[in-house]
């Protein structure tokens, strides 16, 4: 079905409907939208961005925490796989983070006990800065996998969870055998 406008002395006409505003010329009424529906549509898409970005923050919080707990999990099995083998023990080390490259992570991964080290997700190589014998203890934040041991049938692991969950508190968590 086609429309047709129709001009009759300064009145527009849709043909067979009701004529359309006189005050406001043609062009004024197929144009878009007024000032301020813009900016509500803006500010509602800002909305929704900002509390979309809050949502997934603490999303990802959650999932660093989940693979922090998971790998401390595996060093435990593989501590354990190491001790099993082992004529001394456990690695002894005066506290250090667990990594491939150096210290307890190279032992373990030459003793074959593991594949790969793994490794905090966001501070890989941040040292405690407080610890308190073989504990990483307060005001420490954000560090490694810390591995202490100074006897051959113990070991500890301080870590840092970003948020509360069901497999700690958010804060510093440390693991003994």
């Amino acid at each position: 079905m086609t429309k047709i406008l129709i001009k009759r002395n300064d009145k527009i006409f849709l043909k067979g409907l009701a004529p359309l505003n006189p005050a406001r010329s043609a062009r004024s009424n197929l144009t878009g939208f007024t000032l301020i529906e813009l900016l509500v549509v803006i500010s509602i898409i800002g909305f929704l961005a900002v509390s979309s970005m809050v949502v997934l923050n603490a999303a990802r919080k959650g999932a660093r925490d989940a693979t922090r707990v998971a790998n401390i999990a595996s060093v435990k099995r593989v501590l354990a796989m190491y001790l099993n083998d082992s004529q001394t023990g456990y690695p002894s080390s005066a506290g250090e983070c667990l990594r491939a490259s150096a210290g307890v992570g190279q032992i373990l991964l030459t003793a074959k006990v593991s594949l790969v080290m793994p490794v905090d997700p966001l501070w890989p190589t941040t040292v405690p800065s407080n610890v308190t014998a073989g504990f990483a203890v307060s005001p420490s934040a954000n560090f490694c996998y810390y591995y202490y041991s100074n006897a051959s049938n113990t070991f500890k692991i301080s870590y840092y969870l970003e948020s509360n969950s069901k497999a700690g508190n958010i804060g510093i968590n440390t693991t003994t055998q």
